[in-house]
């Protein structure tokens, strides 16, 4: 009787498995819209103005909010967010993709405006970190400046990057190589999203085949993803204290897109409410649901466009 129950059962599996192989894949969920306004929230599924926004993001004490670095609307949106949520009475810190925490004490005396902005990228090294301007960034760092806000680098060194590319265990400080072993390189979804990317190999090392200079690739975002949220969350811990106090994590788009980058990574460390903010390029008729928590929807401008040269 057991076996022929059993038999009645793997042959049903067989049958939903060969007809869901022939079945056309749902297309994904999708809000459509046509926004006035420069914000629509994918919480409610609704455009939404400035203010509506501060009113739904403040109750959150981490907010990440992805950078398209060649868009000085962007960075101009990223600085009246700090400046706002400190006229309503928030004290904000600032977490930053282009530093790493070495950069702190220096981030510091920028933040108190110790020095100025042509000292800053002397001394921090900028044309060597980015062709970006950083004349494009000053909104976010200027609107710091004048809310006393925190700033703070969350970005590993490209000798950690290259030391992790290598795999070279031998090679890396005891640091260097806890993240190494502590990589998770399973979350399907993510590499789904990237395999868009990593579609052929870039500087193949010599005998290395397309397979494992995918993986090696892919490696590498891993730990950045994962760097740069065992940071935040560091900061998250040390630095917010009270329902008045705000983490901005400040980095580049993609290492957030549907909550699988270092929104992800940040979740399994903190149990911090955390809400994410992308931008988005008009015109746009539709995204997909789960992309983001906000969109924040800009018009490119000439001057939005070279913000990628040198300055």
């Amino acid at each position: 009787m057991r076996f022929f129950i059993t038999s009645i059962l793997l042959g049903t599996t067989a049958v939903i498995l060969s007809l869901s192989g022939c079945a056309k894949q749902p297309e994904p969920l999708r809000h459509t819209f046509n926004c006035n306004s420069d914000f629509y929230s994918l919480k409610s599924a609704q455009c939404v103005n400035f203010d509506r926004l501060l009113d739904d993001v403040e109750h959150y004490p981490v907010i990440f909010v992805g950078d398209h670095h060649d868009s000085a609307e962007v960075h101009r949106f990223a600085g009246s967010l700090i400046w706002r949520l400190h006229k309503k009475g928030y004290r904000v810190f600032v977490a930053n993709e282009w530093f790493t925490p070495q950069d702190n004490a220096l981030l510091e005396e920028y933040a108190a405006s110790r020095f100025d902005d042509a000292n800053f990228s002397k001394k921090i090294g900028w044309k060597k970190r980015t062709s970006y301007r950083l004349s494009s960034f000053l909104p976010i760092y200027h609107a710091a400046q004048k809310s006393r806000a925190g700033l703070f680098g969350i970005n590993m060194s490209r000798s950690t990057r290259k030391k992790i590319s290598d795999g070279n265990i031998s090679d890396m400080s005891m640091e260097e190589a806890n993240l190494y072993s502590s990589l998770d390189m399973n979350a399907t979804a993510h590499k789904e999203l990237l395999s868009r990317f990593f579609t052929h190999c870039h500087f193949r090392k010599n005998s290395e085949t397309d397979e494992e200079c995918l993986s090696r690739m892919y490696r590498v975002q891993v730990a950045w993803d994962t760097r740069m949220a065992a940071e935040s969350a560091g900061l998250a811990s040390r630095l917010l204290k009270s329902p008045k106090d705000k983490l901005i994590v400040f980095v580049g788009a993609f290492h957030l897109s549907y909550g699988l980058g270092v929104n992800m990574r940040f979740s399994r460390l903190s149990n911090l409410p955390f809400v994410t903010i992308l931008p988005a390029e008009k015109p746009l008729e539709s995204i997909d649901v789960g992309e983001s928590d906000f969109l924040f929807l800009y018009k490119r401008s000439t001057l939005g466009s070279s913000a990628s040269k040198k300055e």
